[in-house]
């Protein structure tokens, strides 16, 4: 080794010897095979049968060293995690998955009568660009409720911490994602958005279905809104249920919170 040959190097120096250790007595065997000249001398006595000569022994090459096996690399990355955010007015918070933006659009413009609403509204966009979900806080107001029928139910969940949010009107609050036919067109619009008293079995709701009296700053409104361009048929938005960004923007929904 690199050490062991320098100490030997001074060692004969300091002795003045012509080499760095004497070789071993039972001779070491060359690059060809043949023994050192350092064997021991025949002996005096001879032997009663000449001795065979032996082969040469061929050389050995050292055991090759094993290449350091690499780390395997993960397949991909784990998935980032979710995205916390909070209305610019500190009041409403909601967790979006991790590669969505929330961008400020301009608010609902309704007269609030002296309340003072504070009032937010975002656009919420996936990592290629395109809405998934609108909120929008501090709307006025109750307006005209008129029927709405037709919808029907694909999924819901009732939300209690969020009910214990609610600042008046019936509770509880939902999530829910249903589908109806748009009243002018026919087309069938799809819904997933947060749903304030109970859920009517005839498919049956107010024209504020999309309203939750959150908080004391108003009400709230936070949907995700889809055309048959999307969803051609509810075959469609029924395995879309079962995909990672449906999750996502099952949980956001779910997620908000009033912090005033």
């Amino acid at each position: 080794m690199k050490n062991t040959s320098l100490s030997c190097i001074a060692l004969a120096a300091a002795l003045s010897l012509a080499g760095c250790g004497s070789p071993s007595s039972a001779g070491s065997v060359g690059a060809e095979g043949t023994a050192s000249s350092s064997a021991s001398a025949p002996s005096a006595t001879p032997s009663a049968t000449p001795s065979a000569t032996s082969a040469p022994t061929p050389s050995v090459p050292p055991a090759a060293t094993p290449a350091a096996t690499a780390a395997p690399t993960p397949s991909s990355a784990p998935d980032p995690e979710p995205s916390p955010f909070t209305t610019s007015d500190g009041l409403y918070s909601f967790v979006m998955p991790a590669t969505w933006t929330a961008t400020p659009v301009p608010p609902n413009t309704a007269p609030d009568y002296g309340a003072n609403l504070s009032r937010t509204a975002y656009s919420i966009r996936d990592a290629a660009g395109t809405e998934m979900a609108l909120f929008m806080g501090g709307i006025p107001g109750d307006g005209a409720a008129v029927p709405h029928p037709g919808h029907v139910l694909l999924d819901s969940e009732e939300l209690p911490a969020l009910s214990g949010q609610v600042d008046r009107g019936p509770g509880p609050i939902s999530y829910v994602f249903d589908y109806f036919p748009d009243p002018v067109s026919g087309d069938l619009v799809y819904v997933a958005r947060l749903h304030q008293g109970p859920l009517p079995a005839d498919g049956i709701y107010a024209m504020q279905f999309t309203l939750a009296s959150i908080g004391t700053n108003g009400q709230v409104a936070f949907t995700a809104t889809f055309d048959q361009t999307r969803f051609p048929e509810p075959a469609d938005a029924t395995a879309w249920l079962g995909t990672e960004e449906y999750a996502g923007l099952r949980s956001m929904l779910s997620s908000l919170t009033f912090n005033g």
